[in-house]
C-alpha cells in the first residue's frame, strides 16, 4: 500500500510523515517545491508475533505500507492551476491519498494564508487536484476526437464517453471518487491515476490543548467522511510525533498520561485498511512468519500471486485456518486432528486473518 501525504504548506505534513514512517525528515519553514519525502513503514500486528511463537519462525516480517509526502499546496497554484509536475506524477503511483488539514494554533507558526479555516484549505486542494484531473481528461478528450472523428471504433467510444462523464463531474466540482463505476469503466481510466478518484483519508491535525475535543471535531468534519471512499480520522501530530521517537514501555507511560488508547499510527493504518478495502493474511514456516495485505474479495489464488507469480500459476490449493485457531490450538499438528486446517480451491475468498499454507506444483 502507498499512501500519499498532501496538504497546504504549515499544517504539519511532514510531522504526520515523520510520525507514521517514524522518519526524522525535516519540518518547519517552507517545503521546497521540489522536496519529497519517502519512506516505508512496518505494520504493528501482534498476531504475527504470536503465530511465530507457534511456528518457531527464525524471525518475523511485517507488512509495509510505503508514504509518500510532497511540497504543500499554495494559494498560487490554485490561482494558477499549476502545480508541480513531479509532485503530480509521484502522487498519481499512490493508492490512496492522505489530506491533512491544520486545526491548531500557533502565532509561531503561521499560517500562509493569515488564518486557520480548515475547510477553506479542504476545498482549496480539492480544486487543484480537480483542476489537473480535468486537463487530463480536456488533453485526452481533444486527442481522442481528432484521431478517431471518421470512425467508431466501440473501444475509444466507450472511453469517450467515460472521459465526458467525468469531465462533467470534475466541472461541477465534485470529485470522481463519487462516480459510480463497473469494473470495466475502472479498468478503462486507472491508467491515468486521477487524483479525486483516490481513496481520501483526511487528518485532522489538532493541538495537544484541543484533545478533549476530539469529538467535537470529529462531528465537525463528518460531512467529509459521509462522501464516497473518504474517511476522517483527528490526531495531534506533535505529540504522536514524540511518542513515536519513544521505545515501548515509555511510549505506554506517556499514551496512559495522555488519555490516548492506541497510536496515530494503529488509527491510521485501521482506517486506511478500512477505507480501501485491504485485508491481512499470513504465511508461517520454521524461517519466517510474514503478514502478507490483499484486497477483500481477493481469492487464494490471489494470495499465492503476491507471494510468488510463480504459486499462482501452478497453483493446486491451499491448506487454510484462521490464525485464532491456530494459536488456540498450539500446533498445525493438532488444529489438524481438530478439523480446523482446511483446503480450500481456486475460488476460495481470503479472510482477514487467514493463515495459508499454498501448494504449487513444483514445474
Amino acid at each position: 500500500m502507498r499512501i500519499g501525504i498532501v496538504g497546504r504548506p504549515q499544517v504539519g505534513k511532514t510531522t504526520v510523515f515523520n510520525t507514521l514512517a517514524q522518519s526524522n525528515a525535516e519540518i518547519g519553514g517552507y517545503t521546497s517545491r521540489g522536496q519529497i519525502n519517502l519512506s516505508t513503514a512496518n505494520v504493528p500486528d501482534e498476531r504475527l508475533e504470536r503465530l511465530a511463537e507457534i511456528v518457531g519462525s527464525q524471525k518475523t516480517t511485517p507488512a509495509t505500507i510505503d508514504y509518500v509526502d510532497v511540497a504543500g499546496v499554495t494559494k498560487s497554484d490554485v490561482e494558477q492551476a499549476e502545480l508541480d509536475s513531479g509532485m503530480l506524477a509521484e502522487l498519481r503511483t499512490v493508492d490512496a491519498l492522505a489530506h491533512v488539514v491544520r486545526l491548531f494554533a500557533d502565532e509561531s507558526v503561521p499560517h500562509v494564508d493569515g488564518s486557520v479555516d480548515a475547510e477553506r484549505d479542504i476545498e482549496s486542494v480539492s480544486l487543484e487536484f480537480a483542476l489537473a484531473d480535468l486537463q487530463i481528461v480536456e488533453n485526452r478528450l481533444d486527442r481522442l476526437r481528432k484521431q478517431f472523428q471518421n470512425q467508431k471504433l466501440p473501444e475509444q467510444q466507450n472511453e469517450i464517453r467515460l472521459l465526458e462523464a467525468c469531465q462533467e463531474t470534475l466541472e461541477k466540482g465534485e470529485p470522481l471518487r463519487t462516480l459510480d463505476l463497473s469494473d470495466n469503466e475502472e479498468k478503462l481510466i486507472r491508467g491515468y491515476g486521477f487524483l479525486t478518484q483516490k481513496p481520501l483519508l483526511l487528518v485532522c491535525n489538532i493541538s495537544e490543548t484541543q484533545l478533549e475535543a476530539v469529538d467535537e471535531i470529529r462531528e465537525r468534519f463528518s460531512k467529509y467522511g459521509a462522501e464516497p471512499q473518504t474517511a476522517v480520522i483527528v490526531l495531534a501530530a506533535q505529540l504522536e510525533m514524540e511518542l513515536s521517537q519513544l521505545d515501548a514501555a515509555d511510549a505506554e507511560i506517556f499514551m496512559a498520561e495522555m488519555g490516548l488508547r492506541e497510536s496515530a499510527l494503529e488509527r491510521f493504518i485501521q482506517t486506511s485498511y478500512k477505507l480501501l478495502g485491504l485485508i491481512t493474511f499470513f504465511t508461517t514456516n520454521p524461517t519466517e512468519a510474514r503478514a502478507w495485505t490483499l484486497r477483500e474479495g481477493q481469492t487464494a489464488v490471489d494470495a499465492a500471486g503476491r507471494i510468488h507469480t510463480d504459486f499462482a500459476d501452478a497453483f493446486i490449493r491451499s491448506e487454510t485456518l484462521s490464525w485464532v485457531d491456530l494459536v488456540e490450538s498450539g500446533s498445525y499438528p493438532e488444529a489438524r486432528s481438530k478439523g480446523l486446517l482446511r483446503a480450500e480451491g481456486k475460488t476460495y475468498q481470503v479472510q482477514e486473518g487467514d493463515v495459508l499454507l499454498i501448494l504449487a506444483n513444483p514445474n
